[in-house]
């Protein structure tokens, strides 16, 4: 039933745009914030995916959408970062062992990885990298990954992303999101 209202809703986006131009928001995290830190772009059709990253964007690519930017908070993005593309919680939840990995791999001391391990929220991790100076690298290496598993799952349609959190605001975006802001904003 979700995936027949995200694709009526992909119909109703497609009659409203001649630019071929759509946000996908998983959530109404996502949809708050677009509102909140982005109201030039209220004449783009809006989508919420749900859990159903994958499917939406197969949706918008059959529906000849040129271009998506996807807004979401980290704890479903860094999920996209790890392939998933259902972020359902019963197809797990892979959150701070995406976040441990690419850490360790920056050079998190190991007491400090297992710290990061046991957190429940992001932000808590996000608060564990900042105190030992891995924040802005580890954001990086997310939104390169998520730009990987964007152009993988999206071939020839624009796909960017925006990852935020509500305790820290912008954290990242695909290097294709900001071509894709800057795109919005010249219209």
């Amino acid at each position: 039933a979700i995936l027949d209202t995200i694709q009526l809703e992909m119909n109703q986006a497609a009659l409203r745009t001649n630019d071929r131009r759509l946000i996908l928001a998983p959530g109404n995290y996502g949809l708050d914030y677009l509102h909140e830190t982005y109201p030039q772009f209220a004449d783009i059709p809006v989508v919420k995916t749900s859990n159903f990253i994958g499917d939406t964007l197969d949706m918008a690519a059959a529906a000849h959408f040129e271009q998506v930017l996807l807004v979401g908070h980290i704890g479903k993005l860094v999920k996209l970062a790890g392939g998933m593309l259902n972020t359902h919680s019963k197809y797990g939840d892979c959150r701070m062992e995406l976040l441990a990995a690419h850490a360790a791999a920056l050079g998190l001391r190991q007491e400090k990885t297992q710290e990061l391990l046991s957190c429940v929220m992001c932000d808590d991790a996000l608060r564990i990298l900042r105190e030992e100076g891995l924040y802005a690298p580890l954001l990086s290496r997310l939104a390169e990954r998520i730009e990987v598993q964007l152009q993988h799952k999206c071939g020839p349609m624009a796909a960017g992303a925006i990852v935020f959190s509500k305790e820290y605001g912008c954290l990242c975006q695909t290097a294709q999101a900001q071509a894709l802001l800057e795109k919005i904003k010249e219209n």
